[in-house]
């Protein structure tokens, strides 16, 4: 048996899950079930599944703003496709966990240098 992940306050850290109908289809029920026992399995604290609405712009940055409002850690998708391919957009605040296949993708680690500006 694993050892759950615990943070400062020895509260798990809170996760959610990001499932896009356009994406998903069909298996969306199935998927968001999924990615909820993933982040389980895993310790996270899952608090929610965002999904964005089908005329959404920008369904990624939806699912951005909601988790960094319930102060999530990570976000849990299917798959990469429900990223765009592009798991470098979700680790640049969150860490990404795909449960197809699965994979922990880490948070981008900025140093002060890069914050400020110098290269």
């Amino acid at each position: 048996m694993t050892e759950a992940v615990t943070g400062y306050d020895g509260t798990r850290p809170k996760a959610v899950g990001l499932v896009r109908g356009e994406v998903s289809g069909l298996d969306a029920p199935r998927h968001a079930v999924a990615i909820q026992r993933h982040a389980r399995a895993l310790g996270y604290q899952y608090i929610y599944t965002v999904r964005p609405p089908q005329d959404a712009p920008d369904p990624i940055g939806y699912a951005l703003g909601i988790a960094a409002g319930l102060g999530a850690v990570a976000i849990g998708v299917f798959d990469l496709a429900h990223v765009d391919n592009q798991p470098a957009r979700v680790c640049e605040d969150f860490d990404l966990e795909t449960v197809c296949p699965a994979t922990t993708w880490a948070r981008t680690v900025r140093t002060a240098t890069v914050e400020a500006g110098a290269a």
